[in-house]
């Protein structure tokens, strides 16, 4: 049985709970909309800087894809999303936002890779009237020696303008590392925590993305189901996905039409057995 007739079983046209940052499938809380019109808001301003905290899993990837998507399709906008933040120099470091651009640069110095990004950014605001937009995920990985050199491109600037939009999504192991750079925490524009879902947000993206993929509404996961989840997954959107769809799976598997509780619990218990319990870190 190929995984796409599995999910027909079901009344499904497709897998409901994929893993990967597809924005269709991505569940707009109160609290996502109001960051995305924040970072809309202060891109569109040229302000410079912004940096988004929260645990894995609580939607920065997707966030980072929403952006790229958006502004990927406008002619007024240049945007370059970079997967990772590490590099063990200044000279890699600076590659890694000139390869992010599409630049073509033989420069084989640092101070030669800043001139280029630095011309680039100039040419594209002032020549072209853009805006230059990079998207920094996983931005736990900065080093201090990274974070300095961001520092120093939001230098890149008119009167009324920065040339550099900068947005940063890091896990909460980012915060100490900004905090300890107090001249880099005075350019941010601005900040913000995603933190993971209630159980009535977590069940409201549950049946998004059931609706995404083609649910007619009939009952899927029995009411005692839904407790249960937010339980084991402590409303952290991945985990909330990932437990879903291992036991939709075995609901279909066994020929059931619901999922019932005593199957999420099985799957629960054996994630907590794996990998233990997640606490959750606020500010």
């Amino acid at each position: 049985m190929s995984k796409h007739n599995m999910y027909e079983l079901v009344d499904l046209k497709e897998d409901p709970f994929r893993i990967s940052p597809d924005p269709r499938f991505f569940y707009h809380t109160k609290e996502h909309d109001d960051v995305l019109q924040r970072l809309y808001l202060s891109i569109e301003k040229k302000n410079g800087l912004n940096v988004i905290y929260g645990d894995y899993g609580t939607g920065k990837s997707t966030m980072a894809e929403i952006l790229q998507r958006h502004y990927g399709g406008s002619d007024d906008c240049v945007v370059a999303k970079m997967a990772t933040a590490k590099a063990k120099s200044e000279y890699q470091f600076y590659q890694l936002i000139l390869n992010a651009f599409n630049i073509k640069n033989i420069a084989r110095s640092t101070l030669a890779s800043r001139t280029a990004l630095e011309t680039f950014s100039f040419e594209k605001n002032m020549g072209e009237d853009k805006t230059v937009i990079l998207l920094i995920d996983e931005g736990e990985a900065l080093t201090p020696m990274n974070i300095d050199i961001l520092r120093t491109l939001l230098n890149f600037e008119a009167p009324d303008q920065k040339f550099l939009q900068m947005v940063i999504f890091g896990q909460m192991e980012l915060l100490p590392k900004v905090r300890r750079r107090r001249n880099f925490v005075d350019r941010i524009s601005l900040s913000y925590v995603l933190n993971p879902l209630n159980i009535n947000e977590m069940r409201e993206m549950i049946e998004f993305r059931l609706g995404v993929a083609g649910w007619n509404g009939k009952e899927l996961f029995v009411e005692e189901t839904y407790e249960t989840i937010h339980e084991h997954t402590k409303g952290f959107p991945r985990q909330v996905v990932r437990l879903c769809g291992m036991s939709l799976e075995t609901c279909i598997m066994n020929g059931d039409s619901v999922v019932a509780k005593d199957v999420v619990e099985q799957h629960g218990e054996m994630e907590t057995k794996l990998y233990g319990t997640r606490e959750i870190r606020r500010i």
